[in-house]
């Protein structure tokens, strides 16, 4: 995929799979690896599924295992 990264207001990513890009909001340079990490599996997952079912999370679980505390951190 193809990578853009911008200022975004309300997300941390988003997967275009019509045209194969992934962005990403430039805050989370401001962010450790970790967060940076999970951010990228996620949208990367949105390739293979383009929703937030069971499946999906299943996928972000495999090369992510911390991400709900990750997702709790960044939202706070």
């Amino acid at each position: 995929p193809n990578l853009r990264i911008r200022e975004m207001k309300t997300r941390w990513g988003v997967c275009n799979r019509s045209n194969l890009t992934i962005t990403l909001n430039s805050n989370l340079i401001k962010y450790d690896i970790e967060k940076l990490d999970y951010v990228i599996i996620h949208e990367l997952s949105h390739l293979v599924h383009f929703n937030h079912s069971k499946e999906f999370w299943n996928l972000v679980n495999k090369y992510c295992p911390n991400y709900k505390r990750i997702r709790k951190e960044l939202r706070d």
